[in-house]
């Protein structure tokens, strides 16, 4: 009974979405004729442009602990993290301690963690929780807010539910900055163990940008704990060293109460990619609005070429991700199956249009990054950047292997579609 009102009401707002999507193209026809160029774009939608170093990107979950504990034993003033998902595991562990023993040389850890953290399943043994830190963070006296807490008052306002703080991103000392797909996770750091996921942290020095994204953590932490900071009490980092490679990113921190950032993100790279276009996330849990980007590119002359993943771990989340395909195919995308030979999951989700117009963070292109969900990117238009990803682009390929129409077909059962729908607003 419950599954099939879920699916009715599922099935209402994706006819809904569907309806609405139809002038997707026109409209992008439209902004095509004014396009000029991403500066004037982005300028004109109040998203602010930093100078930065030049990124260090890291590639997988191991990749970026290994530098997040040199980060936290470098750290001189004050650490803030913010983070999706944050549990206590043995692949954890080292974290916590180092931010515990950092906090009893003096200096300020603060932590804003969202509430899904308590809905971690082990991928191998799916009975089995894993416990979230926040019990654990008490213990190690380390302060922390919880993002929208799931209360019994909040069962009533499903949508307040759907209120998520999905970003994870670093801020160290006011001076360097890092964002990506990276949480203090089991799956993140330490499944499987060689590597974690396949993931994208992209660190930078920039403390204008630091600045910005601190006024952000206040701001959250303020709203959730009774302990007040005060944005002045963090001090900004120290400018670029001379000598440093200089590059500029525009910083997408998105909240559906104040504007669409991830909107117009989405937008610039369909109407900035004149060759190609490739995009990598783990799952495809894309609106009808959403594919016809990808067909009006496609329709332009650009080659699309999209990557997912194998290894998702979780049947509900593979079902869903697999009907959608078929839709990607139909729309004109080249799509592509990721299979690690470790078993590694590719978490990381990029958007890179002509080797150049890069954007690394935390949204996925789909429903809830566009809407409900906070996120964070880094958008960078640098051909030396596109050149690092479009190399690793290429090792992930040698293990991706092109999915067919008819093999896309295969997946488009009634349970594939429900969970396809149910994702819009979960995945």
């Amino acid at each position: 009974m419950i599954k099939n009102i879920c699916f009715s009401a599922a099935a209402a707002v994706f006819t809904c979405l569907f309806l609405l999507s139809c002038a997707t193209i026109d409209r992008l026809e439209r902004m095509q004729d004014d396009f000029s160029s991403l500066d004037s774009y982005f300028s004109d939608r109040d998203i602010p442009k930093f100078d930065s170093s030049m990124p260090s990107i890291y590639f997988t979950g191991t990749e970026w602990n290994e530098r997040s504990l040199e980060l936290i034993r470098n750290a001189q003033d004050y650490i803030l993290i913010t983070i999706f998902l944050g549990n206590y595991h043995e692949s954890t562990h080292e974290v916590w301690e180092l931010l515990r023993k950092r906090m009893q040389e003096g200096i300020r850890v603060y932590m804003i963690i969202d509430s899904s953290s308590y809905f971690q399943f082990d991928p191998e043994q799916p009975d089995i929780v894993i416990p979230a830190v926040f019990s654990h963070l008490e213990k190690l006296g380390i302060p922390y807010v919880e993002y929208n807490p799931f209360t019994v008052s909040n069962l009533f306002f499903v949508f307040n539910m759907l209120d998520r703080d999905h970003r994870k991103f670093w801020i160290i000392d006011g001076e360097i900055i890092a964002a990506g797909g990276t949480n203090i996770n089991y799956t993140s750091l330490g499944l499987p163990p060689e590597t974690g996921n396949i993931d994208t942290m992209a660190e930078v020095h920039a403390p204008e940008a630091a600045a910005v994204l601190v006024s952000s953590f206040v701001d959250i932490w303020n709203s959730y704990s009774p302990f007040r900071l005060n944005r002045d009490d963090f001090s900004a980092g120290a400018p670029s060293p001379e000598e440093q490679e200089l590059t500029s990113f525009w910083l997408i921190d998105h909240h559906w109460s104040q504007s669409p950032q991830v909107t117009d993100m989405f937008d610039a790279f369909f109407l900035f990619a004149e060759e190609q276009l490739w995009m990598i996330q783990g799952y495809a849990f894309l609106t009808p609005a959403l594919t016809r980007r990808i067909q009006y590119a496609v329709e332009k002359g650009v080659e699309v070429n999209i990557m997912l993943s194998d290894y998702a771990r979780k049947d509900n989340y593979e079902l869903a991700s697999r009907y959608g395909i078929l839709d990607l195919i139909d729309a004109g995308a080249n799509v592509y199956m990721y299979t690690s030979p470790i078993g590694a999951f590719l978490h990381y989700k990029l958007m890179l249009a002509d080797g150049r117009l890069a954007a690394l963070g935390s949204v996925n292109y789909n429903l809830r990054s566009q809407t409900l969900s906070r996120e964070i990117s880094f958008v960078f238009d640098n051909p030396q950047i596109g050149r690092v990803l479009l190399e690793n682009i290429d090792d992930l390929m040698v293990h991706a292997r092109p999915v067919t129409r008819e093999e896309a077909l295969e997946y488009r059962t009634f349970r594939g579609l429900l969970y396809f729908l149910l994702m819009q607003f979960w995945g």
